[in-house]
């Protein structure tokens, strides 16, 4: 039997992204790229009363970015493809690139690196 396997949509939504650039004392052509979520609400449980199964379920599943280590992750890789983009499009790093240090905020993750 055959199963499609799909990876699921993150929980989150891309409030913005902004690429900073900069040359080093060295000559070094840097760069930061920051990809932030728009914030996710706080699920809200009424603990005077018992959940359903599907409201158990639900609460279950419920993720938010600044709680999960997956959807950071996901996040994470989705910020390195937005970072290619974005170097294409302004035709920085026309050699290439590396990423050296990835920083986390509460809602936000910052790539910082610099040119081949």
């Amino acid at each position: 039997m055959l199963g499609c396997s799909s990876t699921p949509k993150p929980s989150y939504e891309i409030e913005k992204q902004v690429l900073h650039t900069k040359k080093s004392e060295q000559g070094a052509e840097l760069f930061v790229f920051i990809v932030t979520v728009l914030p996710t609400p706080m699920m809200k449980v009424d603990s005077r009363k018992a959940m359903t199964r599907s409201e158990l379920k639900r609460f279950s599943e419920y993720e938010r970015v600044e709680d999960s280590p997956e959807l950071k992750l996901a996040l994470e890789e989705e910020a390195v493809t937005l970072l290619e983009k974005k170097l294409d499009e302004t035709t920085y790093c026309p050699q290439g690139y590396k990423v050296s240090q990835v920083f986390w905020r509460q809602r936000s993750v910052q790539l910082r690196g610099e040119c081949s």
